[in-house]
């Protein structure tokens, strides 16, 4: 398995792109962004398979289900449980929820995400100008 992360701005070139590589697509969402985030990441999809109609290209790209993330309460909110239940009724939810982890956070305040972690041999990445001698 392979995850490609992208942003869902319909349409977007980096998505449309990303589209091309998998058999299959997972949507990530919050409780929060809920149905409407999904809606969007579906429309971008919509428009892919269209593109793929109209270059004569196969469209083999299923839909693998919704996961729901960065989930913060132990005991959920009503606005919370409907939006799951909203997710549930589109027969895509996976019913895993990903808890919100602290350490992400605080790995991308700190600035030691992948960018300052030791690299396997051959992994190159450029550095940026300001830091070259």
């Amino acid at each position: 398995m392979v995850v490609i992360d992208c942003p869902n701005r319909q349409g977007g070139p980096l998505t449309l792109s990303a589209l091309n590589a998998p058999d299959a697509v997972v949507y990530v969402t919050t409780t929060s962004d809920g149905i409407d985030g999904v809606d969007g990441a579906r429309r971008t999809v919509a428009q892919f398979r269209r593109h793929r109609q109209q270059l004569g290209a196969p469209d083999t790209l299923t839909e693998a289900g919704i996961v729901v993330g960065g989930v913060k309460e132990t005991i959920m909110s009503r606005a919370a449980v409907a939006s799951l239940e909203e997710l549930r009724a589109t027969g895509l939810f996976l019913e895993s929820l990903i808890p919100d982890r602290a350490i992400v956070q605080e790995v991308r305040i700190s600035g030691s995400g992948t960018a300052n972690t030791a690299r396997a041999p051959g992994y190159w990445m450029p550095t940026p100008r300001s830091r070259r001698r």
